[in-house]
């Protein structure tokens, strides 16, 4: 079942669109009094609610009908008998239209349309435009945007010339074989790889290897696939200039599956000059996608309190508060610990866990979230525990802990929306 077909069969108009009484008056007013930051906590947890858990105006609780914290974009005009789930998506969308056409669009706006990883699939060209903005890749006046993507492309290409140029230009020979006279074959020899340091041959192997077997089941990224040596080519140098530039970090496996996506979008532009220019835009989007949390791939930073051993420290901790039954049977009764199987989750972005049209809509959720990726993929952690595919089989009296483990690391099959959706509704006062 969809995302929308979840939200159709729960959630009514008159969550969002009903009247407001006397006494909801008075309340808001007593809201209204409290800091800043606990009514915006407030009116993101009302939404939430609102857009997941179907509440209806017609219940007892004198809390229904309020829409005043909900987000303009989601309130409906009507008298709660007519518009329908419907509307509101078409709502939702039509603002998310406008505030891209906008002149200056705010990225806190559009953080707030696209939250909860509210992307439509289609134009291809609105993730590209939501990506790059909410990653900073391009200012949020569009008349800026132009110029910055050229500066970024010439700061590519200046990094292309320095560190990868050798992928571009492979020295060629041509031996010709003759026989009476008679040209008998023509050989293209492509000679060795220019020398460089030993270091820099092993990160571009295990670059070149990991590109070359990249969702070998997907047509854009197989061997069938079109123009596949230009993609791989430009995946390689693209990871192979982050490894160089960023020598702190250089090249961790699996960082091709969080350039893949980003490469495909951009690739996938209907603007044939965006397109054109794709291994540069993933290039950035790369860049500032893993920036928080970079640190989670030095291995020198394992140990302390920005390592990735401490990101999983932290999963740890969340989880216990956020599922307590869950993770008393699987971390203390169990013996499973976050090492174990979420070290992959946090590396990959969960990028080898689900389906490609699911990684996309992952992808959507880590960069729109307004508490920024480390939140988002904290919470995807927590919910992907939580889940009722995973903690029924975790609660089962049966379970030991071989079948826990194999669970975790072959997670299966499911719905990615349901996991957003549990993800968006743990408290936000759990820190």
């Amino acid at each position: 079942m969809s995302w929308k077909s979840e939200c159709e069969e729960k959630m009514t108009i008159e969550a969002i669109a009903g009247a407001v009484s006397v006494e909801q008056r008075r309340r808001r007013e007593a809201r209204e009094e409290r800091p800043t930051r606990a009514r915006k906590r407030d009116r993101i947890k009302k939404f939430v609610s609102a857009v997941f858990s179907g509440r209806n105006n017609n219940s007892n609780s004198n809390d229904d009908g309020d829409d005043s914290l909900l987000p303009a974009y989601v309130k409906v005009a009507g008298d709660g008998s007519a518009g329908t789930v419907e509307r509101i998506w078409q709502t939702r969308r039509e603002n998310l239209e406008k505030c891209l056409r906008q002149q200056v669009c705010s990225r806190t706006k559009l953080r707030e349309i696209v939250a909860d990883g509210f992307v439509p699939d289609q134009p291809l060209s609105v993730r590209y435009e939501v990506w790059s903005l909410l990653l900073g890749v391009v200012p949020e006046n569009r008349k800026e945007r132009a110029k910055e993507r050229e500066k970024k492309r010439k700061i590519y290409e200046e990094y292309a010339f320095e560190f990868a140029k050798f992928l571009r230009t492979p020295d060629v020979s041509v031996e010709v074989l003759y026989r009476n006279e008679q040209t008998v074959s023509v050989k293209l020899k492509v000679k060795e790889k220019m020398k460089r340091e030993d270091k820099d041959l092993d990160v571009l192997e295990q670059i070149e290897r990991d590109v070359e077997r990249l969702h070998p089941s997907l047509h854009f990224f197989n061997d069938e696939g079109e123009n596949i040596d230009k993609k791989r080519l430009d995946m390689t140098e693209a990871l192979f200039i982050f490894a160089k530039t960023n020598k702190g970090y250089s090249y961790v496996q699996g960082m091709h599956e969080l350039l893949a996506p980003l490469y495909f979008v951009c690739y996938n532009h209907p603007n044939e000059l965006i397109a054109r220019d794709c291994k540069s835009d993933s290039f950035w989007m790369f860049v500032e996608l893993i920036s928080e949390l970079r640190d989670a791939y030095c291995k020198e930073l394992d140990k302390t309190d920005q390592g990735i051993n401490h990101l999983l420290s932290e999963h740890d901790s969340l989880l216990r508060k956020r599922c307590p039954l869950v993770a008393a049977k699987l971390i203390d009764e169990l013996n499973v610990k976050p090492q174990f199987y979420a070290f992959r989750w946090c590396v990959l972005m969960f990028a080898g866990e689900f389906d490609f049209p699911s990684v996309l809509r992952t992808f959507d959720f880590l960069v729109s979230w307004p508490r920024g990726k480390r939140d988002a993929l904290l919470r995807m952690m927590s919910a992907m525990v939580h889940s009722t595919i995973i903690s029924d089989k975790i609660m089962n009296e049966e379970t030991d802990f071989a079948v826990a483990m194999k669970t975790l690391q072959n997670y299966p099959s499911c719905d990615v929306n349901q996991i957003i959706k549990i993800a968006c509704s743990f408290p936000f006062d759990i820190v």
